[in-house]
């Protein structure tokens, strides 16, 4: 059985749309965006601003955006079906939407006021993300605990594969959080291009206000199970429970090792990743190596 995968923010670049314009409804995929955020993104770009796709709300819709159309120019010449979807952070709501639960304009409106909620939290409390490569868990979260003992909130916020984990705090615990686990001396300790310590209880003022705003959105049930980043399992059918664990996304961790390691005990054997980069493929290898993990390129 097949899985179709849909990473989130990470490997955005100026360059990430390009493989996607040929995409017959490329243009007017991307107006939608736009129009939404008042912005012309990439032809900010173009104008030499990379920086801007450090701003969680351009960077987060351009990647559902890439995933999104990497799949229909997929499925043009593939009739392969899956039998479930699974996305990474924002990637999830790609995952949704290929699943049949949500249109892609409401689906970038909703993103559009995830980002709002997650950017007005950082503003107030400004807070970063760094990648861990090489610890092992119980050694990461230990040193954790004890940095939060000492007044720095620090959590690990991406459960990626063995001995791969994002963490994510306040800027000051991420800085002390740095210096004490580059002394136990990681394979890699790298700063991540977020504007926010998502996917930690930093954030649950936004959890709140997306919970409320999401009882306003219209989710239908999936054609397929869509794994769900905060239990590893599949996402609620019931609508109450699926707004209640779509807005703890923004706080908790996301388990995408154990979203994927379900996904192989129910039988899935191929994954194929849709968007820009490849990063669940080499997080795919860390976690089975029999499983087959490939990244699809338009």
């Amino acid at each position: 059985m097949t899985v179709f995968l849909f990473p989130g923010q990470g490997a955005q670049e100026p360059a990430m749309c390009d493989a996607v314009r040929r995409h017959p409804q490329f243009h007017e995929r991307y107006q939608t965006i736009c129009d939404l955020v008042q912005t012309d993104v990439l032809r900010e770009l173009a104008a030499g601003r990379a920086e801007m796709l450090n701003q969680n709300r351009f960077s987060s819709l351009l990647t559902v955006l890439v995933g999104t159309l990497a799949l229909e120019l997929f499925k043009q010449h593939s009739d392969v079906e899956p039998a479930a979807c699974a996305g990474y952070s924002v990637g999830q709501w790609a995952a949704m939407h290929a699943a049949g639960m949500i249109g892609y304009e409401a689906m970038i409106a909703v993103l559009v006021e995830r980002a709002r909620l997650m950017d007005e939290y950082s503003a107030s409390e400004p807070g970063g993300m760094c990648a861990v490569i090489g610890l092992k868990e119980a050694e990461l979260e230990a040193l954790l605990e004890r940095l939060r003992l000492d007044g720095f909130p620090v959590f690990i916020s991406n459960y990626n594969c063995l001995g791969q984990y994002s963490i994510a705090g306040t800027l000051p615990a991420i800085g002390q959080a740095m210096e004490s686990i580059a002394a136990l001396r990681p394979k890699k300790l790298l700063q991540l291009p977020v504007s926010g310590a998502w996917h930690c209880p930093l954030l649950k003022t936004a959890e709140s206000g997306f919970e409320r705003y999401l009882q306003g959105v219209a989710l239908g049930e999936p054609r397929i199970p869509v794994i769900d980043n905060v239990t590893g399992e599949s996402l609620p059918v019931d609508g109450d429970l699926l707004r209640r664990s779509l807005s703890r996304h923004l706080s908790h961790p996301v388990q995408w090792s154990r979203g994927i390691k379900q996904l192989i005990a129910g039988g899935c054997t191929q994954f194929i990743e849709f968007g820009h980069g490849s990063q669940l493929s080499k997080f795919g290898f860390f976690i089975d190596r029999d499983a087959d993990f490939r990244g699809w390129r338009a």
